[in-house]
């Protein structure tokens, strides 16, 4: 490698530990304080303590995923987290610097089976060709077993194979059961569950990962709280599912959405699953990334999963103050609610909405999804986003603080 080349990876990896460093501090001085401060008894807080996970880094396990990251990806990061400065930059000058470093740490492994593990790592690292699939899927579920998410894949672009990894994630998964109410897709899929901070899972999303989506716990539990004191008659000042304010038609919603206390949480839960699962098959299955139509088709199936719940939602996007893919999807949704049943007030009036038969929603709910996706499969592309723009400043153009449809926790004031 030549040495201007070398000097400007250093400098980027400069930035990048700085920047990473600078979160985890950020992040473990209390970035959950705020959702633990109002945990309702009766209901297990389960999310990972960012905090003390970024102790656990420091145990065998951990050590054995920072040290994969270095060897595979030559990032020091994780490496330099668990013992400051192992890895300076004047280090990283060398040439094969992370096969040295993994090879000190190989010799200091003590447990015969996470030895064993860690060598396995370096010889698929060093000798790719000597592994088949079936071998790579057994040693990732091996690393599994070690809290360690991988996924292999062979990149024979830079004139030799080479085993690379599509991702490497500290923490654990769980497949879903949620089947998708409206896609016939039977795809399986994994909620990723990071024992680490990243970036890419700072708030439910469906990720860049083919197999994988992201369902934040944080944001599950702020939604938990709202509809919790709704449902009581409590004052609600926090902000509803992407930074909405609770109106009156979130509350109704609400109200009638559960049909108990003790099944809020996991009904919110599986609507965000349903959410994320939409986004995840349209991305996979069709190659298409359209945020208006993600959150159309994604609108249309958690009313048509739960038509209270999934109202509540859409209520919150047509709360924005800002046009964006949300909102325009909601318009979207509102004005073929209107042609669907006649009744053309509903654009101007969408508290109408709620009081429809729950059968006739989810009946036109899937007319919609399907009306969306047969124009998607035709490169109609019928997907309005100029929809509503008349209404949207005639009936919305009141003016509000525009939310964060982004959402960064905590929001519940009860930590405040």
């Amino acid at each position: 490698m030549k040495t201007k080349e070398k000097k400007q990876k250093i400098q980027t990896w400069r930035k990048l530990v700085l920047s990473a460093i600078g979160l985890s501090i950020a992040i473990s001085t209390g970035f959950l304080e705020g959702v633990h401060a109002d945990i309702g008894s009766g209901e297990n807080w389960n999310a990972p303590d960012v905090q003390s996970n970024y102790i656990n880094i420091r145990n065998p396990k951990g050590k054995l995923y920072a040290y994969i990251v270095l060897l595979f990806n030559e990032n020091p990061h994780f490496v330099n987290i668990i013992q400051e400065y192992t890895i300076p930059m004047e280090l990283m000058q060398k040439d094969g610097f992370h096969i040295t470093e993994y090879k000190n740490y190989l010799n200091k492994v003590k447990d015969p089976a996470l030895y064993r593990l860690a060598n396995v790592m370096l010889n698929v690292y060093l000798n790719p060709g000597k592994f088949d699939e079936i071998s790579l899927q057994q040693i990732r579920d091996g690393l599994e077993k070690k809290n360690i998410i991988v996924r292999f894949s062979r990149d024979k672009n830079h004139g030799r194979e080479r085993v690379i990894l599509d991702y490497c994630i500290y923490g654990s998964r769980r497949k879903l059961s949620t089947s998708h109410p409206l896609f016939g897709t039977k795809e399986i899929i994994y909620n990723i569950i990071p024992y680490l901070y990243y970036d890419e899972f700072s708030t439910s999303n469906s990720t860049f990962y083919f197999d994988m989506i992201y369902i934040n716990p944080e944001e599950v539990q702020n939604d938990y709280i709202i509809a919790r004191r709704v449902m009581n008659g409590e004052n609600v000042d926090s902000m509803f599912f992407v930074g909405a304010r609770v109106t009156e038609d979130i509350k109704h919603c609400l109200k009638r959405a559960f049909t108990s206390p003790q099944s809020i949480k996991a009904e919110i839960w599986k609507m965000f699953e349903i959410h994320e699962l939409t986004h995840k098959i349209l991305n996979n299955s069709f190659n298409y990334f359209d945020q208006v139509t993600g959150e159309e088709l994604a609108l249309c199936s958690t009313i048509y999963h739960n038509v209270y719940l999934g109202l509540s939602v859409m209520y919150s996007y047509l709360d924005y103050n800002v046009t964006n893919p949300h909102r325009i999807a909601a318009l979207n949704y509102l004005k073929f609610v209107a042609n669907e049943s006649g009744k053309k007030d509903i654009v101007k009036n969408p508290a109408l909405v709620r009081n429809m038969p729950p059968g006739e929603l989810r009946r036109i709910s899937k007319n919609h999804f399907n009306s969306v996706l047969r124009s998607m499969k035709s490169g109609i592309g019928d997907v309005k986003s100029e929809a509503g723009r008349d209404f949207l400043f005639s009936y919305y153009g009141r003016i509000f603080p525009a939310p964060r449809y982004t959402r960064l926790y905590p929001v519940h004031p009860a930590a405040e």
